[in-house]
């Protein structure tokens, strides 16, 4: 198999798409409405830091919503709603319209994990990934949550993005027949052909990490990057705020495919604060 192949494009020191906006818009109201979901009872954290990311990156207006058994363990804030927890503390398949009603609001919803492994809160996270019409991106363990219904909501008409781990990708396409198989040991070039030809199947975006580079693909395209030659390590990439901010800026840029956008913000190295 040939590694020059033209659907793969490496990305180095400067950015293969520097049409990106990476600049917040001055009027709040063009900057995008961010919706973040997670939590479970006693873990937080994630969704904290997603929140304030996203305020710093330049999000015009954010909201979050949390499990209600958090509203004592939390301050309160403007930008905090509550739905219905389950028995173990994480939402239940009542927080289902709440979830629908502020994803009405949003712009583009982010699933950021920190969900815990329960049934119910998985059976609600599916359910939301087939009757949203928002822009949906997951990353963390909410990609665990929604892979068992991959089938039914993997061909969504709006967009879909998933930020990933190797193992996650592997469970994913398992999970869809997919016929190819994904390995922790598979080449480079054959997780980028991979990549190429399951985009051209299903109309979403997939961005991963493997030999120390930052693959990302959508409708075929694959771009790669060294996590060397970016501000993240193999550690940081998973904190969510390289995905919240990708989502900020496609807000900015929302005619762009997002694999460009997450291209873009990864290879901006010190970027100042917003």
């Amino acid at each position: 198999m040939s590694d020059n192949l033209s659907y793969w494009r490496r990305q180095g020191d400067e950015c293969l798409f520097p049409e990106v906006d990476l600049f917040a818009p001055e009027q709040k109201r063009f900057a995008g409405k961010i919706l973040i979901i997670g939590g479970n009872k006693g873990l937080f954290f994630a969704v904290a830091n997603a929140l304030s990311e996203a305020k710093r990156f330049g999000a015009g207006e954010v909201r979050v919503l949390l499990p209600d058994v958090l509203k004592n363990s939390v301050p309160s804030t403007p930008e905090l709603y509550f739905a219905e927890a389950e028995f173990s503390g994480a939402f239940g398949k009542a927080a289902l319209p709440e979830m629908l009603r502020l994803a009405d609001w949003a712009d583009a919803v982010i699933l950021i994990g920190d969900s815990g492994k329960n049934a119910e809160t998985s059976l609600v996270f599916m359910d939301f990934m087939k009757e949203c019409n928002k822009p949906i991106f997951v990353t963390r363990d909410a990609v665990d949550a929604i892979c068992p219904g991959v089938m039914d909501w993997s061909m969504r008409e709006t967009e879909t993005g998933l930020f990933l781990t190797m193992l996650q990708l592997q469970k994913t396409l398992r999970t869809l027949y997919y016929p190819k198989v994904v390995t922790l040991s598979m080449p480079t070039n054959q997780l980028v052909e991979t990549l190429h030809k399951f985009t051209l199947s299903y109309p979403m975006s997939i961005a991963t990490f493997h030999n120390g580079l930052l693959l990302m693909a959508q409708n075929g395209e694959v771009v790669t990057q060294s996590i060397t030659d970016t501000e993240w390590t193999p550690i940081t990439l998973w904190s969510g705020a390289l995905l919240v901010r990708s989502v900020v800026a496609w807000c900015w840029n929302s005619e762009k495919q997002f694999d460009r956008v997450f291209a873009a913000i990864v290879g901006q190295k010190n970027r100042a604060a917003v």
